[in-house]
This record gives C-alpha cells, structure tokens and sequence, in this order.
C-alpha cells in the first residue's frame, strides 16, 4: 500500500512539473500561455493580440499579419521581416516542447510590430495596445527635379503603399499630427486616422520614389507625373522585380571611355523590363531614371510586391586591370572568395554601417537559398556563353541589397568596366543587347520552371 502511494505521489510531482505556464493580462481577460525558463510562446502571444499566424511547413517559417502589418521569422533565427523591411530581435526565436518560444524582450519586439506592448513582467505579463505617441509633420520641399514630400519627426520607418490618387504611410505604432498637412499643387491635404497617415495626390501625380533619412529621422517622398497607361502593365501572373544598381549621387564604378555604371544598369534594366513584359511577366524596377534609392528599399520594394524573383544588375570593377568577364552572386553570410568580399564591400559602400550588420540574414533568405543558386547559375551560364570566355563562376557574398529578400534573388556584374576590353565591349549597343537577351532568358526559364518540392519536414506543434 506505502509502494502504491509513493507511486501516486510520484506521478502527480511529474505531472505538476511538466505544466509550464504564465498567466498573461489582455484587454479581453487573462490567458495561459506556455512559458519555460524564462522564454514564453511567441506564436501565442500574437494570437491573443489578434494576429493570424500561418505556418509555412517548406520554408519553416511563420507569418503573422495583423491589419496592414505583417512579419515574419523562422525558429533558430534572431531577425525578422517586418513590413517588408528586415529587422533585428534582441534574441533568438526557437522551437521548444512543440512550441515557438522566444525570450520576454523578443517576443515584446514582435507584438510592436503589431502595435501591440508587452509589459510586466516574464512571470506577469500584459498584453496592449500601443498608445499614441510621436508627433509628425509634414512639408511640402520644392526641388528643381519637382515636388518632394518630407514626413518629420518619427523614428519609425512607416510602410508606404501608394495607390490610385492616394499613398498611405501606415506606421508601427500610433503618431499624431503637430499641425495640419498643408495643401499644394500636387498635395491636396490628407488625414491621420491611428497609425495611418493618408495624404490625398493631385490628379495626374504620383509617389515616384521614396526613401529614408537620418539626424534627423525624416521620410521623403518623392512626386511626379503618372506614367501614360501603356507604360504600367497590369499584373496578371508573376512579378519579377529588376534593380538597376546605383544612381543619383552614387555613380557607381566608371569606365575608361567614361560610360558609368549608374547609367548602364538602368539602359540594361529598361530594355530586360520591356522584353519580361511581351513574355508575359509583370517587372517593376527599383528606380525609373538617375535617382538616389537606399539599399534596404530595393528589395523591400520587392517584398511588397510579393515577387517571385529579384535580380540587381551591376557592373564590376577591379584593381586588377586584367580581370574581365561577368560573375553572378547569391546572398550569403560569408564571401566564397576574396574577390567575392571585395565585390560585396564595393556594391555596400553606400549602405549605413549598421545596414551592413544586418547581413547575417537566416530568415526567409534560407528557404530561398537553393532557387537563388539556381537563378544565378541560370543567368552566369547564358552570360558566359555571350561572353565567349572562361566561366568566372557563381559566387556567394554578403550584399546589402540581396539582404531581407524574401523570394529568390541574385545579384549580376555583367563585366569589369576597370578592364578596357569588357568596357568597350559591354558599351556596344549589339552587346547590350546580347546582355538583356541572356538576362531575360534566364528569367522567364526560372519563372516558368516548377520549383522543385521540398523534402517533408516536421511541422511545430500547433498551438491550442
């Protein structure tokens, strides 16, 4: 009798241990999330904030989308996408007794995302809504290129989605208005409703760039004239996002015969456009003419665009004048080679240093890895045979403007224009075309090859 209730003893004491839980405080009432050394369930802790959270079994990554926000992150990873913009967590996110877990401070930093606070403490936590707080402003700036839009006073880097008459900037958290939104040509005024700045367009304008600047924080939004109807393509099918490298300011690597970079990538990513459209494929470029474009908003262009593919077109240049011929890249933590490294520092010149700390990408650009491979082989492969030339090879490097993508991308130097050879070559008219002709080959090849199924994987247990 004393054996069978030590037994039973026993077994309560492991049942008891094996319950880990906290008690979290939401505006709807209190809710037991699993918790465990002090790290607790991520994936329900944004539930209860009202998010949708999907898992995806391929990539092995989660997206969580509330409202117009919407981020993503990957068990054993420390950054997430947020809005389309890659971002830092102060820890890592992994999986434990079939949950997503994630240190207090990490998981407070995905409910901001959503607008959402986390408060308390790891044993007591609370769960709001953000309140209100930074105070913008927004001018008018005229400049001899045309109307610019300069939002003021918010560190928050909103997500701007521009439509018909409209651009919405929808902000992280709740901002308020320090004085009315002014009224001019091509603004004809607007409204804050929450976190969601609406500025009203004049007809026949539209947002034609945008980007952020810092000390101090401000976002600018460039005007200009709508495109004539035959020049926006109407998406039916999938999108494919080109990036001409370089522009405005940043030249880019500059020929013997003058020609520079900024002005070659555009001409070539132009006429690979054109050539995308009458195969069928919807492409959008990351700037239309010589303009200033950061980096980071590059392929968070893409990113809105739900693309399936993006490709960033270069020109190389070398200290080694002997060195020719085209090379394409794949985002990686670490360069292949020392050439790779010094192609990736020369391309991340123009990116803040702490953009480049954020190279260290292991989010949706892992599930991608293997289709970026293929889309750079594809595109080296054509290269090489326009070229005529021994195969410089498919590299991998840590480019800035690869990071945070969340669809296959590579990154293309179509030729050295520090070697006098390649850059009288690729300034040839019938060469560049040539170029475009294997670029654009190699595109409509991945778009319209099936990706290859992935391998089944576990999937997390899902969350009551």
């Amino acid at each position: 009798m004393r054996r069978v209730l030590a037994i039973a003893l026993l077994s309560l004491l492991l049942g008891a241990s094996a319950v880990h839980a906290v008690g979290v405080v939401t505006p709807q009432g209190k809710a037991e999330v699993f918790a465990k050394g002090g790290l607790i369930d991520v994936v329900e802790l944004l539930r209860l904030s009202g998010a949708q959270v999907a898992f995806a079994a391929a990539a092995g990554s989660y997206t969580a989308s509330l409202a117009e926000h919407q981020i993503q992150f990957t068990p054993g990873g420390s950054l997430a996408v947020v809005d389309g913009r890659l971002s830092p967590l102060p820890g890592p996110i992994r999986a434990l007794e079939g949950h997503v877990v994630g240190a207090f401070a990490t998981a407070a930093a995905l409910l901001h995302a959503l607008g959402w606070t986390l408060s308390g403490t790891a044993e007591a936590p609370i769960l709001g809504r953000t309140n209100a707080g930074e105070q913008i402003e927004v001018a008018v700036v005229r400049t001899p290129a045309g109307a610019t839009v300069v939002v003021r006073g918010s560190s928050q880097k909103p997500r701007v989605s521009p439509a018909a008459g409209v651009v919405k900037l929808q902000y992280v958290t709740a901002v308020q208005l320090a004085r009315p939104i002014p009224v001019a040509a091509e603004l004809l005024g607007g409204e804050l409703a929450d976190n969601v700045l609406t500025l009203r367009l004049a007809p026949g304008v539209e947002v034609t760039s945008t980007y952020n600047l810092d000390e101090p924080p401000r976002l600018v939004l460039r005007l200009g004239s709508t495109q004539a109807p035959a020049a926006v393509a109407a998406r039916s099918g999938p999108l494919v996002v080109l990036d001409p490298g370089h522009g405005g300011e940043d030249q880019g690597a500059k020929g013997p015969n003058g020609l520079l970079e900024k002005d070659l990538t555009l001409a070539l990513a132009k006429a690979a456009a054109a050539q995308l459209q009458s195969a069928g494929i919807t492409t959008r470029l990351t700037r239309e003419s010589d303009e200033s474009v950061a980096l980071a908003d590059r392929t968070a262009l893409a990113n809105r665009l739900t693309a399936i593919a993006f490709i960033s077109i270069h020109a190389n240049a070398s200290p080694a004048k002997g060195v020719r011929g085209a090379e394409t890249y794949y985002m990686s933590a670490d360069a292949s080679d020392h050439e790779a490294a010094a192609a990736a520092a020369r391309e991340n010149a123009s990116a803040p240093p702490d953009t480049v700390q954020l190279i260290l990408w292991d989010l949706a650009h892992v599930a991608n890895l293997n289709e970026s491979a293929r889309l750079a082989r594809s595109i080296q492969e054509r290269l090489n045979a326009v070229q005529g030339i021994k195969d410089r090879g498919v590299r991998q490097a840590p480019f800035v403007v690869l990071t945070g993508a969340t669809m296959p991308a590579a990154l293309v130097e179509i030729g050295f224009l520090s070697n006098a050879e390649d850059a009288t070559r690729i300034s040839a008219r019938e060469e560049q075309d040539k170029i475009v002709a294997a670029i654009t080959d190699a595109v409509v090849e991945f778009v319209r090859t099936p990706r290859p199924t992935p391998p089944p994987s576990p999937s997390p247990a899902q969350s009551p």
